[in-house]
């Protein structure tokens, strides 16, 4: 698998959710990359652990933002991000007893899944928060 990183066509045109996105692919990157070279497990639990406090303070912020400005498709969006907490509570605990499968099968669920999410779920929230500011404003 080829290294995982942000690039500019995940961007949702949100400064603040860009901004969390790029700290969310670096961390999956990193993982990815302390994975591979066989890093230490307590290097390997460290990351992990930093992935999910980034992706949960992420997720919480789209929520309250969805939820502050009535998103329509509050619900849909949400539940992406059930699947991904899911998952996390699935593949952390095999990951802090060192299987390695268990990590390099998160890296790959995560990759999939933030592409997709970005570059539709994303959008369509970002595109609603910026025209919805854009009416406010005039």
């Amino acid at each position: 698998m080829r290294l995982f990183k942000w690039s500019k066509s995940n961007a949702v045109f949100v400064p603040d959710i860009d901004d969390e996105h790029r700290a969310i692919f670096q961390v999956t990157g990193e993982l990815q990359q302390a994975l591979t070279s066989g890093a230490p497990l307590f290097q390997v639990e460290e990351i992990l652990h930093r992935l999910i406090a980034s992706t949960e303070d992420h997720f919480a912020h789209e929520e309250k933002l969805m939820r502050s400005s009535r998103y329509l498709s509050f619900e849909w969006h949400k539940r992406q991000h059930n699947t991904v907490r899911k998952r996390m509570r699935k593949y952390a605990p095999l990951i802090e007893n060192g299987d390695a499968e268990a990590g390099a099968a998160l890296v790959e669920f995560l990759t999939r899944w933030l592409h997709d999410h970005t570059s539709v779920t994303d959008r369509m929230m970002g595109a609603f928060l910026r025209n919805r500011e854009r009416t406010r404003i005039a």
